[in-house]
């Protein structure tokens, strides 16, 4: 009871709470990798943006490389519809974008900072009011709806509001030749003439297209389709002369709009005669003299209808047929400036995003920035190395600089956005020494090397293991298959094979399990499903043949038998004597070793420095020299007395019908037998620590022998003075072992000292040996997920360079799925316990350390130093800059740790106090909580979906997320309102007027457009479109909380707008969001509202700073509708309380058309 006591009273000091929180705040940053399951493209050729749409309500904008905004559809009626994006469409120039869901409603989103908010919504009701296509004016102020019932109407994007005249499908029959006499059904689509806004061109699905003249309501001209072919859609030229019609029959044809006669080739089905599908999307262009006509679709229906194909089609007789492994989902072909050349086929797949050349013959593929396929084969495994040097790094990127020889060279046409000035999307960072390189294994024995460091995911090398397995035979009929990358079929249509994605794998046994890379030396080992350890590096200058070895690790138990799949078999002509250097692409594979039996690898270590490499499998774990390629040692953690392994029928595992027997025989005793000690037997169903001790771990899958994770660690084994090179391993049932290294001199050069006096050195001095020099068994016997050994500062000393030992004393943590334990070494006492899983109810998942640092001033420091003496030697330097002369940088390290709730903790070493606790990843995510990988800056990565990556930020002083912004033209709508209210607003007017003016001589400076103010319409266009430079060291995150200045907000109001509101983008309760805005001190006085910055001492702000010249604002605001946009931002918020803090200025009239 006293220690409970004592426990309760340990608070932390306030000083530390402040470090604490200018330490470590959790935020999801940025988005990798390839949008799960898309439904709808946009692009807009004005701004250079393009736009994609899930059916799990997300939008991604896309720019130049670097300029990514993220938005998020959210339920409202608690409908999947309402997440279903079906349609984007831009308003082009303006950066803002429209959504269409499958619950028919229509959204208008801008870009605020890197994400897009809802500022508008509309829905529609109503069957024949269901929208089938969209189309914007080029004047920016129309959208036109087409719907299901075959009406145009005219949505004003200003107000939002449905206007007259509506184009009714009855008006525009009575003006039909009568010759035809159909329906014409819904509107398939809308284009407006490029050299005649007033004339659109209207195609119906039977067959029937329009030419309508609005200045004189009435259809100029129709075009009637022969035989009343169903209409898919309409694509008019650049210079407005002429339009392609396409249809559902597979046929397209290209009408003039001068004329209603039908071309010559109307019925032309560039795949027929035969049946074909509908073409889904089409477009035309130029090459030189030649057209090119670019279709999706179209393919014979019965020979090739289950084809995924976009044609390109030129006028001059070539003809390819690109053919996908996924759903085309839309396309889109951007052009040169102001003509029809066409130039970049970018093709939306349901898997992958694809780009073309055009201009070249070949039609040669593109390399995109992002949105690349992670999943291209199935991920089975990640591996994050972190602060990889910069030597390897260069040696990697030369590698993969070969393997991209075939892509095109010509610029990516996307360019959208500002990035700014201080970096570009091509630094690596904020160090250029040091990378972060994901490594993703995949289900095709592949490894892809992915840069992270930035915002951009790019892919730098692939590479792959299939080709050393398998007989020369079969290896050669797969590179011919592969190197014919031409057409597969010389016949009709040609298809050529197109993509990267391909999700089947020949051999399940290739998958990769375990991945482990040498960020200095760049020495790569890769673990496979059968067993199999490939040992490759980037050294180029060293190259020989490639070698074989296997370790037999039950090969002293004689009845054991091996039930599973069998062993990859190396290619007979790569072991042969005189065989080539298995070389790469500047990669040299030096050798395979082979694990028997062939189980999966469960856990891999890797010591470049040192020459070895340790790999643990179900059965036990092996230790291999890979520079001299010799076996050390294996060691076989099966239990001697378990026979499930050898093939026999006896089982200490109960069985299903003995756990039901005693069971029902336990509820047939019944009180008497409970109530007497003396006839009860010790079941499995009595107090929890002897059901653990007691549960039959040792399965047929390994469960209890099998080997979880490896260490290779210079550390104090034997004594208190001499370190000694180790290896640690742990097993499932908790059982820990310490193997004690002897090296050769030679590759101990830099740290020459005997591993102790009473260890007599290697009989061979050449070889590597090793020995058991300790054991620990938990007695809790759960599953070991990590073992790391730190010094006194908390740095591990794995991550420490060659001769570096770090601080003393040393000190160890052994991480089981239940509980954290640290020990003293050599002496393994105990020091310190967190129990999570009998506190919480949460398994730990998976561990690392990381670095924190901050800014803090000298006295701090010292007070820190003073109350905590373990901290005392943590690094501290002066700051490097003029502005921090005053504070310096504080260095911690800590550890942190993921549960199987997905939540992250941050807790400090060795007091294993929490620092941070965060819900990271939906607790039903189990990809998601399996695949999470941490990097040594407190950042972490993890599978969000199939096919793409989440980042999140665990740090302050890391935060890797999009700086591009995307610049918003204003909403030119307040002018026809201020006419209108022209007379009862002008003796608010001139108050407003002083008050803006006022505000832009003394607050906001930078945005040039907001230095002249008239009319309180232009401060409100102005602070809309430089949102975000009033802060600019940060832009808006889809995390951090945007507050603002307007008066006459109470808690009244929130709960009403919230009950309203239809454009929230997160769905946040009433509680929360007015305890964010209770945060602020704000006074109304009749029509000003004052916020001082000084009165917010307590939220967390880190670039407090830069707001210190416009920390007092004082203006004008007296509408209360505008708390829709200002609580939809608000509402944006997911970092537990550690937000940046945003002060947008907006000032609005009352009769707004918010």
């Amino acid at each position: 009871m006293l220690k409970f006591m004592r426990g309760k009273g340990q608070q932390p000091t306030a000083e530390r709470q402040r470090l604490q929180k200018d330490l470590f705040a959790y935020r999801k940053t940025a988005q990798h990798g390839f949008p799960h399951k898309p439904s709808a493209l946009a692009y807009d050729p004005v701004s250079k943006l393009m736009a994609i749409g899930t059916q799990t309500g997300a939008i991604k904008v896309f720019g130049q490389p670097g300029v990514e905004l993220y938005a998020q559809h959210t339920l409202v009626n608690n409908s999947a519809a309402e997440l279903n994006v079906q349609l984007l469409e831009w308003v082009y120039g303006t950066g803002r974008i429209l959504s269409l869901t499958a619950a028919n409603q229509l959204i208008l989103w801008e870009p605020v900072g890197s994400t897009l908010v809802a500022i508008k919504s509309l829905p529609f009701d109503g069957k024949l009011k269901k929208v089938s296509s969209l189309c914007c004016s080029l004047n920016k102020d129309l959208l036109w709806i087409g719907t299901e019932g075959g009406n145009i109407y005219q949505l004003d994007l200003h107000s939002f509001t449905i206007r007259e005249p509506v184009i009714y499908h009855d008006v525009v029959l009575e003006q039909v030749p009568p010759a035809y006499k159909l329906n014409p059904g819904a509107i398939e689509s809308i284009r407006q003439l490029p050299n005649a806004l007033n004339k659109l061109l209207i195609a119906y699905n039977r067959g029937l297209c329009v030419l309508w003249d609005f200045e004189t309501s009435t259809v100029e001209r129709a075009y009637i389709a022969p035989g009343h072919g169903q209409s898919v859609g309409l694509s008019v030229g650049v210079d407005g002369s002429e339009f392609s019609w396409y249809h559902a029959d597979g046929s397209y044809a290209t009408w003039s709009i001068d004329s209603a006669d039908p071309p010559k080739n109307v019925n032309y089905v560039p795949y027929g005669p035969d049946p074909c599908k509908s073409i889904n999307r089409l477009f035309k262009g130029k090459r030189g003299s030649n057209d090119v006509i670019v279709f999706s679709g179209g393919m014979p229906r019965s020979a090739y209808g289950d084809h995924n194909c976009v044609s390109v089609h030129v006028s001059d007789g070539q003809k390819v047929c690109l053919d996908f492994t996924s759903k085309v989902i839309d396309f889109f072909v951007t052009y040169e400036e102001d003509s029809d050349v066409a130039q970049v086929l970018i093709v939306l797949l349901e898997e992958e995003l694809c780009a073309y050349d055009l201009t070249d013959p070949n039609i040669a593929a593109i390399k995109a920035p992002y949105l690349h396929s992670v999943h291209a084969s199935a991920v089975t495994c990640n591996y994050l190395a972190s602060q990889v040097s910069q030597a390897v790094y260069d040696r990697i990127l030369r590698a993969g600089d070969e393997q991209d020889v075939d892509y095109s060279s010509i610029d990516w046409p996307i360019t959208g956005g500002v990035l700014p000035e201080e970096e570009s999307p091509s630094d690596g960072g904020e160090e250029g020494k040091d990378y972060e390189i994901l490594l993703t294994g995949h289900e095709d024995g592949s490894v892809k090397f992915w840069d992270c460091t930035g915002v951009l995911l790019k892919p730098i090398y692939n590479f792959k293991t299939a080709g050393i397995f398998g007989n020369e035979h079969d290896f050669r009929d797969d590179s011919a298959a592969d190197t014919s990358a031409d057409q597969l079929d010389e016949g009709e249509p040609p298809f050529r094979k197109a993509g990267l994605f391909d999700p089947y794998s020949d051999d399940p046994r290739l998958a990769v399990k375990k991945i482990a890379l040498c960020p200095k030396s760049g020495q790569l080992i890769v673990g496979g499903t059968a067993g199999q350890i490939v040992i490759a590096d980037f050294d180029e200058a060293e190259k020989s043949g490639l070698k074989y070895s296997s370790m037999n690790l039950v090969s002293d138990r004689d009845g054991f038998v091996w039930k599973g799949h069998d062993q990859l078999n190396v290619r007979p002509n790569l072991l042969e004597s005189d065989a080539a250097p298995l070389s790469e692409n500047g990669v040299n594979i030096t050798g395979v070793l082979q694990v028997l039996p062939p189980a999966s690898i469960t856990c891999m270590a890797l010591e470049a420095s040192w020459g070895v490499v340790s790999g643990g499998t179900a059965h036990g774990l092996v230790l291999f020299d890979f520079k001299n390629f010799v076996p050390v040692f294996h060691r076989c953690t099966l239990n001697p007395n378990d026979l499930t392994g050898a093939g026999e029928q006896l089982s200490r595992r109960k069985s299903f019908k003995k756990s039901l027997r005693e069971s029902f025989r336990k509820l047939r005793k019944g009180r008497s037998t409970r109530n007497n000690p003396s006839n009860q037997v010790p079941t499995t169903l009595e107090a929890r620590p002897v059901e653990r001790q007691i549960e039959a771990r040792n399965a047929d899958d390994g469960l209890g022998s099998m080997v979880r994770c490896l260490l290779f660690a210079k550390t104090y084994v034997t004594n208190v003075n001499i370190t000694s090179p180790t290896l640690w391993s742990a097993t499932n049932s908790s059982t820990v072992s310490v193997f004690l290294l002897h090296l050769p001199p030679a590759q101990t050069a830099a740290t020459a000292v005997p591993p102790a006096s009473g260890n007599a050195p290697p009989q061979t001095p050449r070889r590597i040996s090793a020995q058991l020099a300790k054991e620990i068994q938990l007695k809790h016997r759960a599953p070991v997920v990590g073992i790391s050994i730190f010094d006194q500062t908390g740095c591990p000393v794995d991550q420490f360079g060659e001769g570096v030992n770090g601080t003393p004393p040393h000190r160890l943590l052994i991480a089981s799925e239940e509980q954290f334990k640290v020990f003293s070494l050599p002496q393994l006492k105990p020091i310190n316990k967190y129990k999570l899983t009998a506190h919480e109810g949460a398994r730990i998942r998976r561990i690392h350390f990381g670095s924190f640092s901050c800014r803090i001033s000298p006295e701090l420091l010292q007070s820190l130093n003073a109350g905590s003496p373990t901290k005392s030697t943590r690094s501290h330097g002066e700051g490097d800059g003029p502005a921090n002369t005053s504070s310096e940088v504080y260095n911690e390290m800590a550890l942190i740790c993921l549960t199987n709730m997905g939540d992250i903790m941050v807790l400090s070493v060795p007091e294993l106090k929490r620092q941070l606790n965060a819900a990271a990843v939906r607790r039903e995510d189990i990809n998601g909580i399996s695949s999470l990988c941490f990097t040594n800056g407190g950042e972490a990565l993890y599978m969000m979906s199939s096919s793409e990556l989440q980042r999140i930020a665990l740090a302050t002083s890391k935060v890797v997320q999009p700086t591009g912004v995307v610049e918003v033209e204003p909403l030119e709508s307040e002018e026809t309102s201020l006419a209108a209210n022209d007379e009862e607003e002008s003796d608010k007017e001139g108050e407003a007027e002083g008050e803006a003016s006022k505000e832009a001589d003394g607050v906001i400076k930078e945005p040039p457009v907001a230095t002249q103010r008239s009319k309180p319409v232009e401060a409100v266009n102005a602070d809309r479109s430089s949102l975000h430079l009033l802060n600019g060291h940060s832009p808006n995150r889809a995390n951090e909380t945007i507050t603002s200045s307007i008066g006459d907000i109470t808690v009244d109001s929130v709960r009403d707008h919230l009950n309203t509101t239809t454009t929230t983008l997160c769905s946040t309760t009433t509680e929360e969001t007015v305890g964010r805005l209770s945060v602020l001190s704000t006074q109304t006085n009749q029509q000003t509202t004052t916020v001082n910055v000084n009165d917010i001492p307590d939220i967390n702000i880190p670039n407090l700073m830069d707001l210190a010249s416009k920390s007092n604002t004082t203006e004008t605001s007296t509408s209360s509708v505008v708390i829709k946009s200002v609580i939809t931002s608000i509402s944006h918020d997911k970092t537990n309380g550690e937000s940046e803090t945003r002060t947008t200025k907006t000032t609005t009239h009352e009769e707004s058309q918010f």
